[in-house]
């Protein structure tokens, strides 16, 4: 299980965090804080122990499913960003702009932190305030990961490379 100063950390983050169970079957849900819960509209309650897939559409997520799928069981991905269109648990649609992180243990990846924003009203104010609100979280994640043993396998490079995501949004 994640230590308290990671569950802490995560809950004050003003980011939608999730966390998965690297090393469980189905990689499920073990925490997310209070900002996913309302971008989502899903409580801990209801999300604990399930597999991430319950945001998708009935139809799907497309190409972007195999892509992370391709991403968690890949022992050499450290991290990645993916566009995914996902459902409100009132059935409102939004795409989002999904960041995941692994978190490796003993040598082998233990957790998957998610960073969920709402790209679906996405403007120029928005797309560098996700960046620096992630930049700064994924610090401090660091800092406490290394404090217990624990190493962040991301980097910014996600964070770079997420600028040609925006500006072919901006595009569009």
């Amino acid at each position: 299980m994640l230590a308290d100063p990671i569950i802490e950390f995560m809950q004050n983050s003003g980011i939608a965090l999730s966390v998965a169970d690297a090393r469980a079957e189905d990689v499920p849900l073990i925490a997310v804080n209070a900002a996913f819960e309302r971008l989502t509209g899903y409580s801990s309650a209801d999300v604990v122990g399930h597999n991430c897939r319950f945001l998708q559409p009935e139809a799907g997520a497309g190409p972007v499913r195999d892509r992370m799928h391709h991403f968690i069981f890949d022992d050499d991905a450290l991290e990645d960003r993916f566009l995914v269109p996902n459902v409100r648990k009132d059935g409102t649609p939004f795409l989002n702009l999904l960041y995941m992180t692994k978190i490796r243990r003993d040598g082998t990846d233990a957790f998957i932190i998610g960073s969920q924003f709402d790209f679906s009203k996405h403007d120029r104010r928005g797309h560098n305030g996700y960046d620096e609100s992630l930049r700064n979280d994924i610090r401090e994640l660091g800092s406490l990961a290394g404090e217990m043993g624990m190493v962040t396998l991301g980097t910014f490079r996600s964070l770079a490379n997420s600028a040609a995501l925006i500006a072919q949004a901006k595009l569009t």
